[in-house]
């Protein structure tokens, strides 16, 4: 499969007084997209939690850790889920995928079509247990509720600008975001600044589908006269290691009287990707036999 990748910068602002992550995922979210054919508004959501995950994996430092970002609401959209890895890897996949709704702007509204809801981020760094923090949605509208989380849950003023910009076929023309954190000694002037700066600064997926990068967005919209500078930048990509095999693993803990009621093949599909494995009447038999 051909894996579509994005950028992840990340930088200090102002003498280290700010962290910043900065992420172009145009490529990325029109993969998932196209992977699990999601109609506009899913496809707007999806590009906002892959960016937000994409964004929180700048924070990751341990090797193989993960963070996952989970939305789960009452509204028609349901919610999502998006894991990103320190290594840049992105997965994930909308809870209902093809949802419709009639063609008016407040109808590509995220946060009207959720509703009441909760945001899940759990943080697994594979030597230590798992840390969850869960806070109610405000908005729905990803980034308001990103920032909220670090607020909540963490203690750590952040500002997060998230933007996906589709044409009238739902395909992405352009998908990024920008999240900006205060360090203890941040200048209280200068956070007020930022905040503004981020605020007033223009859709950032407009910004960029007029052919500005990420690079100038920052310099000429949200850190203007701000001394900054860029201190890693990370490749990222779409990438599920799912495998027939993990499959089969995953089929035999269903426990030999369970397989031996499926008749006929089957083809259990991977949420991640959409991929289905196709298990023969043979296939299934051999799983059976190695459960002896």
């Amino acid at each position: 499969m051909n894996n579509p990748d994005g950028t992840l910068l990340r930088g200090s602002i102002a003498d280290n007084q700010f962290r910043f992550f900065a992420c172009e995922t145009t490529a990325i979210v029109q993969h998932v997209r196209d992977i699990h054919d999601l109609y506009p508004l899913p496809s707007i959501f999806m590009g906002r939690l892959i960016t937000a995950a994409a964004l929180m994996s700048g924070e990751l430092k341990s090797h193989l850790s993960e963070v996952s970002i989970r939305i789960d609401a009452e509204g028609p959209l349901k919610g999502g889920l998006v894991i990103a890895s320190k290594e840049g890897m992105l997965k994930g996949y909308a809870f209902v995928p093809q949802l419709w709704m009639p063609e008016n702007r407040d109808n590509l509204k995220v946060g009207k079509a959720l509703g009441k809801g909760t945001l899940t981020v759990i943080k697994q760094t594979w030597l230590n247990a798992p840390y969850e923090g869960k806070i109610e949605l405000l908005t729905g509208e990803i980034g308001h509720d990103l920032a909220h989380y670090y607020l909540q849950s963490e203690q750590i003023h952040t500002a997060v600008n998230l933007g996906v910009l589709i044409d009238k076929k739902a395909r992405i023309r352009a998908a990024g975001g920008i999240l900006i954190q205060a360090l203890p000694q941040a200048d209280k002037k200068l956070i007020a600044q930022l905040e503004e700066n981020l605020i007033n600064t223009p859709n950032i997926s407009d910004l960029m589908d007029m052919g500005l990068t990420i690079n100038q967005i920052l310099d000429i919209f949200v850190l203007k006269e701000l001394p900054w500078q860029i201190s890693k930048t990370t490749p990222i990509k779409f990438q599920c290691h799912c495998s027939k095999e993990r499959f089969a693993d995953v089929l035999l803990l269903l426990g030999k009287e369970e397989l031996q009621s499926m008749k006929e093949e089957i083809s259990p599909v991977c949420h991640y990707c959409n991929t289905a494995y196709t298990f023969s009447k043979e296939e299934i038999e051999e799983l059976i036999r190695s459960l002896d």
